[in-house]
């Protein structure tokens, strides 16, 4: 049987998404982003690419995610829109930015997120 168009962007989806949440869960992974791409800011980017890909109320993400997946990517989001609300609009860089309690905080609640989807 072959993959429908949706089913292949649902595929894409999520593993954007799960992309997404191990560079969050990873502060190697962020500092080597900002070494291999000195022109980006890193702190920036890690909110537009999860901004760029979450569409909660597609029927893309419910082919692509289960309901409890669904229920903690809300709730990452949810977390994310705090994070953003507290920190200053132009971001520090990502060498500062690891070494706040916003950014553990996120880091850390994406390591569970992945958890919970078995990733």
């Amino acid at each position: 049987m072959t993959e429908s168009k949706s089913e292949k962007i649902a595929k894409q989806i999520r593993k954007n998404i799960l992309e997404i949440l191990n560079l969050w869960s990873s502060k190697e992974s962020q500092l080597k982003f900002q070494k291999d791409v000195p022109i980006a800011q890193v702190s920036s980017e890690l909110f537009n690419l999860w901004d760029d890909n979450y569409y909660p109320e597609s029927e893309i993400h419910k082919i692509a995610f289960t309901k409890k997946e669904r229920d903690i990517l809300a709730k990452f989001n949810t977390l994310l829109n705090i994070v953003s609300e507290k920190i200053p609009e132009n971001l520090m860089s990502i060498e500062e930015f690891i070494l706040t309690k916003e950014w553990l905080e996120v880091n850390e609640f994406a390591k569970e997120v992945l958890i919970e989807m078995n990733e």
